[in-house]
């Protein structure tokens, strides 16, 4: 079953965000601002899957995994947006690192490799084994 982020109230979509949070270890503190702005990102009948929010370039992210796609969101702390996507099919590896607390999510696309650090370290083995499923499930031959 799919949920329609595009026309959701506030109200579903937070217990939509909850949901998926508590499924990806994520708690939403650093990147409120950026998950209320991520419906808009999102295409026609796009499924998150999971999120995690940690720090990339001395700012804080929000990196949604779609069901076609990631999703990097950095909103600006008084006005503007920052955002970038990769497709599923363009990512060659995604992989985890994690320390006492905190970890790093890094993701490669064969021309950069973009790494999250800071991330909470329970947030690292969902995001990185949903992020894992999603490419086998996108790289299985039609009808297998």
């Amino acid at each position: 079953m799919t949920f329609d982020y595009k026309h959701a109230t506030r109200k579903d979509l937070a217990e939509q965000f909850a949901v998926i949070a508590k499924q990806s270890g994520d708690d939403r503190f650093l990147t409120r601002r950026e998950l209320k702005h991520l419906p808009e990102l999102l295409l026609d009948d796009e499924q998150v899957i999971s999120f995690a929010s940690g720090i990339m370039d001395g700012n804080s992210w929000l990196i949604a995994l779609t069901d076609m796609r990631i999703i990097f969101i950095n909103k600006k702390f008084l006005w503007g947006m920052e955002f970038t996507s990769i497709n599923l099919n363009q990512i060659n590896a995604i992989t985890g690192r994690t320390g006492i607390v905190m970890g790093a999510i890094a993701i490669e696309d064969g021309a950069s490799t973009r790494t999250i650090k800071n991330v909470l370290k329970r947030c690292v083995n969902p995001f990185v084994q949903s992020a894992n499923q999603a490419l086998f499930a996108l790289r299985q031959p039609r009808g297998a």
